[in-house]
């Protein structure tokens, strides 16, 4: 299984139904737990963050793993009761949401919904869902997917900058478009005074460091612009929906489109829409498990219990980035290559979620990791670290391969799929591209034995990384600055590459 997932403290009735609601089926269990109904008569004015109801509503909460999370507020969403992206922490607006809903249907609102509640929450949703239509559409030359309300009968038509869909009935409009070369301020500044000189409201604005969002009105249309930065450019769309349309509910479509680009550019967890048409048509088949295995550390029982993985530099100061379940079970833990001595290193912090973590030697690295988002399909790629040391060549192991899918198991948009080889040992090191820049973390790969015992075929060479902009939201989290790739890096010749990687990958031993 993907390491990061847990739900261990979560009840197996509880685990049931919400598989059920991620699988877009009616649970059968009752989710609401003893200590929920115990606190049924806490009167809502006196919810805050400290109150027992709210602490046990954000317990089941933290329960959960990312894509239970997300595919709840999405139905939350369509239903009408969360006008927002999907968040992974809990909060006393998501508290007052599912409590609205409770409400709004004559229950008691804890938080927490019980199998009736989460029947009635995807009743509410799916015929909205079903009219929407939901599906993905695909940037032409960037390869990023949003979502888009394609049952609503759009016509798709290429453009320069992008791809258009319109809708024969006038309700709607989105375009998803890459703006090259040009800066978020001053595209945002040029849209606000557009909107300002042709009489337009302008209903919402924000601008941060990474993406910007505009909404104007005039007239009896909305339209809602979101852009994000993306190598050099803004990749983003616009869609707009009349009054005369409101019956679609485009301020939750526009919601559900914000949080799938927010969540390719965040490196975020999202989920693929519900396919409730296609579902009520045809019963979906029960499918196997996919068994996905990390290439776990590798454990060296005559040295005393090690376990040893990779990492690589992000900063001359000394911080290393590897994966999460590389060191979740160390005490001690060091790092070292052929270019630096063997050194103690602090753990700073870990995304067990995302399967990240973070170090700090006090060394300084002969080379630190340029990152680079936004991977191309097919694009060559090397993989660099310390794989079966105690059998392959302790000064490193250098492979090639390519991206051969810009998303992981079960669309998992945080991920590549790459073809390079890859062994126990090589979790956290690094994913270079032809130019020796960062564009992944390696973090698993399919379990050939599993694989053969479920589906009777062997896997050649499907192996996984975590995508550069992942990794950049989390140093972001910590307070550390990284460098990122130049626009023009220039190919280098795949020995000065394993060169460059030996540079600024490192062994990380863990007791």
């Amino acid at each position: 299984m993907v390491t990061g997932m847990s739900s261990n403290t979560f009840s197996e009735c509880s685990r049931r139904a919400l598989q059920s609601l991620i699988k877009d089926r009616t649970p059968k269990c009752l989710i609401a737990t003893a200590i929920a109904a115990t606190l049924l008569a806490f009167p809502v004015a006196a919810q805050t963050k400290n109150s027992p109801i709210y602490r046990a509503a954000a317990s089941e909460w933290s329960s959960l793993d990312a894509y239970q999370r997300v595919r709840l507020q999405v139905y939350l969403t369509a239903a009408g009761y969360w006008p927002a992206v999907p968040n992974q922490d809990f909060s006393m607006r998501l508290f007052e949401a599912m409590s609205q809903f409770q409400s709004d249907h004559g229950m008691p609102r804890t938080g927490i919904l019980n199998e009736q509640q989460l029947d009635m929450l995807i009743q509410a949703a799916e015929p909205i869902l079903r009219t929407w239509g939901m599906g993905e559409i695909t940037h032409p030359t960037r390869r990023v997917s949003i979502w888009a309300p394609l049952g609503l009968g759009l016509v798709q038509k290429r453009v320069k900058d992008g791809v258009e869909y319109t809708d024969p009935q006038k309700r709607v409009f989105l375009g998803f478009k890459y703006l090259e070369n040009v800066g978020l301020k001053e595209v945002h500044d040029y849209l606000l005074q557009q909107a300002i000189a042709d009489g337009s409201v302008v209903q919402y604005e924000v601008l941060r460091k990474d993406f910007f969002v505009v909404s104007v009105y005039k007239d009896g249309l909305t339209r809602y612009m979101r852009y994000h930065r993306d190598g050099n450019g803004l990749l983003g769309f616009v869609f707009g929906w009349n009054d005369a349309g409101a019956q679609i509910y485009g301020e939750r479509i526009v919601t559900l489109i914000s949080a799938s680009l927010w969540a390719v550019a965040n490196g975020a967890p999202f989920v693929t829409p519900p396919k409730i048409v296609q579902e009520a048509a045809n019963p979906p088949v029960q499918q196997p498990q996919v068994p996905v295995t990390t290439p776990k550390p590798e454990t060296k029982n005559d040295e005393g219990g090690l376990t040893s993985g990779s990492g690589f530099f992000v900063t001359n100061a000394g911080h290393i980035i590897t994966n999460h379940h590389v060191i979740e079970k160390c005490s001690t833990v060091a790092v070292g290559s052929d270019q630096i001595e063997p050194t103690i290193a602090r753990i700073i912090g870990s995304d067990p979620t995302n399967d990240l973590a973070l170090l700090q030697a006090n060394v300084i690295p002969g080379a630190i990791a340029d990152l680079r988002s936004n991977a191309r399909l097919g694009e060559s790629v090397a993989v660099f670290g310390y794989p079966l040391s105690n059998v392959l060549s302790s000064s490193g192991n250098f492979t090639q391969g390519s991206v051969t899918a810009l998303a992981g198991l079960r669309d998992d948009t945080r991920h590549l799929q790459i073809q390079a080889p890859v062994q126990s040992g090589n979790s956290g090191g690094p994913l270079l591209d032809a130019s020796g820049n960062v564009i992944g973390v390696v973090v698993s790969m399919l379990s050939a034995k599993r694989m053969i015992e479920v589906a009777n075929t062997l896997p050649q060479n499907i192996n996984f990384a975590i995508k550069a902009n992942v990794a950049a939201n989390f140093l972001d989290s910590k307070g550390v600055q990284y460098a990122t790739a130049s626009s023009n890096s220039n190919p280098l010749k795949p020995e000065d590459i394993a060169e460059r990687a030996k540079k600024l990958g490192v062994m990380v031993v863990c007791k």
